[in-house]
């Protein structure tokens, strides 16, 4: 049964990165359009400005939780690094805890605007906002799995050194 849910959760990993490329792929695009369009043209392209700024704020939902699953969230763990292991296990769960409260009320919060998206429609692309305002649950659902997962993977190393890249190892 683990190894099943290893593989999940790398495939899920995969895939989410993937997806972070492509919005951030279709952001440069968008600007790149939006530039040109407005100084060689001289005419501005609103919908390439509309698609950059709904890119970035998904990107930013779900790099936020790809940051996590590589333990890049530094800022957090500078000062607890330096406990023994009883105390660093106590500010890992104490950082986790607050951490998962203020995305349960960000996933909360967003219900609203969820509801009121349904009725409004995007300025220029004229696409329902719901889809817009979708970022918010899943970028808060998305980074509290991959916090859950950082909880138990470093269970007895709650503040290892920074590396590079330790996606395959956390699996």
């Amino acid at each position: 049964m683990l190894p099943l849910i290893e593989r999940a959760l790398l495939m899920l990993r995969r895939l989410v990165s993937a997806v972070v490329v492509l919005l951030f792929s279709v952001m440069m695009a968008a600007v790149l359009i939006q530039i040109a369009g407005r100084y060689i043209f001289n005419y501005s392209i609103a919908q390439a400005s509309e698609i950059a700024t709904f890119c970035q704020i998904w990107l930013v939902l779900l790099g936020a939780g790809v940051a996590m699953a590589r333990g890049q969230h530094v800022a957090i763990d500078m000062v607890p690094a330096r406990f023994s292991l009883p105390w660093a296990r106590a500010a890992l769960i104490f950082i986790a805890l607050v951490s998962a409260a203020f995305l349960a009320v960000l996933a909360w919060g967003s219900q609203p605007l969820l509801r009121m998206g349904a009725f409004q429609t995007s300025p220029s692309l004229q696409m329902p906002m719901a889809w817009m305002y979708l970022c918010l649950p899943v970028g808060a659902a998305y980074i509290a799995l991959e916090l859950l997962l950082s909880v138990i993977l470093r269970w007895n190393d709650p503040f290892p050194p920074p590396s590079l890249d330790h996606e395959e190892e956390a699996i």
